[in-house]
């Protein structure tokens, strides 16, 4: 799955604790739907705009659209551990890859129809 670091390239720029992440070609919000009983984040930036827009932020960063739309942002603590993040991860890919096995599907299926 193609995907994106939002933000300064510089580390020493960056958040030590939060990642933001875009993931071209899916929605957030769909995402956000599924996994939010077992990962917390959340769409966009610290300051996403409602009504499923893209943020200001990610629009001001220059953040492409196709990655815009498909951006989480996640934070750790002290107390997270390195299986917690692992497990997330796999929790994330996971949905991601059924999100675009969806989507893959209705257009093959859309295509089909059109060749009736």
């Amino acid at each position: 799955v193609p995907m994106r670091e939002n933000g300064p390239k510089d580390p020493a720029l960056r958040l030590p604790n939060t990642l933001s992440i875009g993931f071209k070609n899916v929605q957030s919000g769909e995402l956000l739907n599924q996994i939010k009983n077992t990962v917390a984040c959340s769409a966009g930036s610290a300051c996403h705009a409602s009504g499923g827009k893209v943020s200001d932020v990610l629009l001001a960063m220059k953040v492409p659209m196709n990655y815009a739309k498909g951006t989480l942002r996640l934070s750790v603590g002290p107390s997270t551990t390195i299986d917690e993040v692992d497990r997330a991860a796999d929790i994330i890919i996971g949905e991601i890859k059924r999100q675009l096995k969806i989507e893959q599907s209705e257009e093959k299926s859309a295509m089909e129809e059109g060749e009736t």
